[in-house]
C-alpha cells in the first residue's frame, strides 16, 4: 500500500509536497482504514480526493507520479537525457535536481525509495527498510567527487551476492536507476519494490480507455455481468455489453474502410490490436500464426421502449458519460479482485455528481482491503463527511509565485457537523480560483462595423462545424 509521496522540482511543485495515505485522529468511517504495520502504528486509507482550482495542480500530482514511474520502468537508454520537467517560474529551479520519494507497505514492511536527479545523471538513490525505532539501508547512491558511487547494504551476506552487486552497480550509467539496472540484469533483491510500482500502481487520465473487449473475449469472465449489475444499479436504461464476432473482410461495412486497411496492412501474424475510435467504436482484431484474422467489436445493449428486445447501440453513438463508465467499472472489478492502488485524474469528468458518489461507496464496501484510489476531482457532492474522512479530502492550491502547495482538511479541523461544502465555496479551506469581476474585465464590444465584420469571420473559421454538428 501507498504511505507517502512527496516531489519536488517537478512540473508545478518548487519545494517539498507530500500526500499522504496515513490516517489522522478522524475516527468516522473506520471500514475506510487499514491497520498499520505494528501495534501503535498509524493506520492506512484507502481514499485520498484531491480538490482545487484550475491550474492548481492537481493534474501535475498524477503527472508527477507518472515521471516516477516511467524513470523506474522505462529507464533510459545511451546518453539520453532524463525525462523530467523541473518548476519553470523560479529563476534557478531548472539548475536545481528534481526528487521523488515514496513510502510503501509491502508485505508487513515499509520501505522509503527516493531519487534525486537532473537532466542528466541521478544525483542520490536510495532504498531504506523502515523499521519501527530504526532505518536500515537496502542500498545507497551518492555522489563522491563527482562520480556516482552505490554501496549495498548489510542484507548481503554471500561473497558472490556482493560481487554481483559490485557488478551491476559499476555498470549502471550515470542517467540510470540503480533499482532500474538491477532488474534489467535478472538481479532478484529489489524486485518486489519494481513490480509494485509496475503492477500495482496503476495511472488513468481522462483520456485513457479500458480495453473492455479484451477481458469480455476470455472464457469464464465476469465483466459482462458486472456491466449488466452496475448499469441496472445506476439506471441508466442499458441493458448490458456485449462482443460482437466479426469477419474483417466479409463485414468490412462495420469498420471504417481506411481504419480497416491500416489494420490488414500493419498487424504481424500472432499478435493482437485493439482500436479506440471516438468515431467509429472500438474494435479488437487478432491474427493468428496462419495470419487468419478475427474481428470484434464492442455493442451496447439498451432496453426498448415497449419492453420487447433490447436495442443494440454503437460505442460511438453512446453520451460521453457513458463511454467513461465503460472505462471506470472494470476499474471498480479490480479493485474487488485485486490488490491496486488507482491514480484517477478528473474522476467526475462526464459524470453525474450521484454516479460520481456510487463510484465511491461502492469501492468502500467491495473492494480489496489494500486497494486504494488516489482521484482529482472538482465535484462539490464529493466533499461530504458522511461520505469521506476529513483526512481523505486535499487540497492543491498555488502561492503567490505560482507555486503548488497540498494540504488536507484534517489541518482545519473542521466540525464534523459542519457542511464542508459550503466552507469550501467560501474559501475557508482554499484550493477555489479567485476570479476577477467579469463585468469589469470583459472588453467592451467592437463598435466598428468593418471590425465587427472581420471578428465575424474569424469566430466562424475557428468554430466551423464539422461533421453531425460537431465543432472542429
Amino acid at each position: 500500500m501507498l504511505l507517502r509521496a512527496t516531489f519536488r522540482n517537478l512540473l508545478s511543485f518548487d519545494g517539498p509536497e507530500t500526500i499522504s495515505f496515513l490516517a489522522g485522529k478522524t475516527h468516522s468511517h473506520e471500514n475506510h482504514v487499514v491497520a498499520g504495520v505494528g501495534r501503535g502504528d498509524p493506520g492506512i486509507l484507502k481514499t485520498a480526493l484531491v480538490y482545487g482550482a484550475n491550474a492548481s495542480g492537481k493534474s501535475n500530482l498524477i503527472k508527477c507520479f507518472d515521471i516516477m514511474r516511467q524513470l523506474v520502468l522505462a529507464g533510459t537508454r545511451g546518453d539520453e537525457a532524463i525525462n523530467r520537467i523541473p518548476f519553470k517560474l523560479r529563476k534557478g529551479a531548472a539548475a536545481e535536481p528534481s526528487s521523488f520519494e515514496l513510502e510503501l507497505k509491502l508485505d508487513d514492511a515499509v520501505y522509503a525509495y527516493r531519487a534525486s536527479f537532473n537532466d542528466r545523471e541521478i544525483l542520490e538513490e536510495r532504498l531504506t527498510l523502515v523499521g519501527k525505532t530504526t532505518e536500515k539501508d537496502l542500498f545507497t547512491r551518492t555522489m563522491v567527487d563527482g562520480q556516482s558511487q552505490i554501496l549495498p547494504g548489510t542484507f548481503l551476506k554471500k561473497a558472490e551476492d556482493r560481487k554481483f552487486f559490485e557488478f551491476v552497480a559499476r555498470g549502471t550509467r550515470k542517467n540510470q536507476l540503480f533499482l532500474t539496472e538491477s532488474i534489467e540484469r535478472n538481479s532478484p533483491w529489489f524486485r518486489p519494490l519494481y513490480e509494485w510500482i509496475r503492477d500495482k500502481l496503476v495511472i488513468i487520465y481522462p483520456e485513457t480507455w479500458a480495453d473492455a473487449i479484451a477481458h469480455l473475449v476470455r472464457p469464464n469472465n465476469r465483466l459482462q455481468d458486472d456491466y449488466h449489475k452496475f448499469f441496472d444499479v445506476l439506471g441508466l436504461g442499458i441493458e448490458g455489453v456485449e462482443v460482437r464476432e466479426l469477419d474483417p473482410i466479409a463485414d468490412r461495412g462495420l469498420v471504417p474502410e481506411p481504419l480497416l486497411a491500416e489494420i490488414l496492412k500493419n498487424l504481424p501474424n500472432d499478435k493482437t490490436m485493439t482500436i479506440f475510435n471516438t468515431a467509429a467504436g472500438r474494435f479488437r482484431f487478432t491474427r493468428d500464426a496462419t495470419g487468419t484474422m478475427k474481428g470484434y467489436k464492442l455493442i451496447m445493449r439498451h432496453k426498448s421502449a415497449d419492453g420487447s428486445a433490447p436495442v443494440e447501440f454503437e460505442v460511438r453513438e453512446e453520451s460521453d458519460g457513458t463511454r467513461r463508465l465503460l472505462d471506470l467499472i472494470p476499474i471498480l472489478v479490480d479493485l474487488t479482485e485485486l490488490e491496486r492502488v488507482f491514480l484517477i485524474d478528473e474522476i467526475d469528468r462526464s459524470m453525474h455528481a450521484q454516479l460520481s458518489r456510487a463510484f465511491f461507496e461502492f469501492f468502500h464496501a467491495n473492494s480489496k482491503p489494500q486497494s486504494q484510489i488516489l482521484a482529482t476531482t472538482h465535484e462539490l457532492d464529493l466533499l461530504d463527511l458522511e461520505l469521506l474522512r476529513k483526512d481523505e479530502i486535499w487540497f492543491v492550491e498555488k502561492d503567490q509565485a505560482s507555486a503548488s502547495h497540498v494540504y488536507s482538511l484534517e489541518d482545519f479541523k473542521p466540525r464534523y457537523d459542519k457542511d464542508v461544502r459550503r466552507g469550501y465555496l467560501q474559501g475557508r479551506f482554499g484550493g477555489i480560483p479567485v476570479v476577477k469581476s467579469m463585468k469589469e474585465s470583459l472588453p467592451k464590444p467592437v463598435s466598428d462595423p468593418q471590425g465587427t465584420h472581420e471578428i465575424a469571420l474569424y469566430t466562424r473559421s475557428c468554430y466551423n462545424q464539422g461533421p453531425r454538428g460537431a465543432y472542429r
